[in-house]
């Protein structure tokens, strides 16, 4: 049985200058690049998450990019007891 799962990973380049990423599973798949930067601009301009922008939440990041990614696994059957 094959299994597929998409992720929307969204980049930045956080306060101390090295690269972090969100992954959001199962995105709409009507996902515009538009509502994806809209997102990522809010995200930073709330100071949502300290790994972005430091932990009083007073550093912007840059906004790096984003893409979504397809994982497609398939399961052996093997049964263990």
């Amino acid at each position: 049985m094959m299994d597929t799962k998409t992720v929307l990973q969204m980049e930045f380049t956080n306060y101390e200058g090295k690269s972090v990423s969100i992954s959001l599973a199962d995105p709409r798949e009507d996902l515009t690049a538009e509502e994806v930067q809209t997102f990522m601009e809010l995200v930073n301009d709330l100071r949502l998450l300290t790994k972005i922008n430091g932990p009083d939440g007073d550093m912007p990041a840059k906004l790096k990019g984003a893409k979504t990614v397809e994982t497609v696994s398939s399961d052996f059957g093997i049964v263990v007891e």
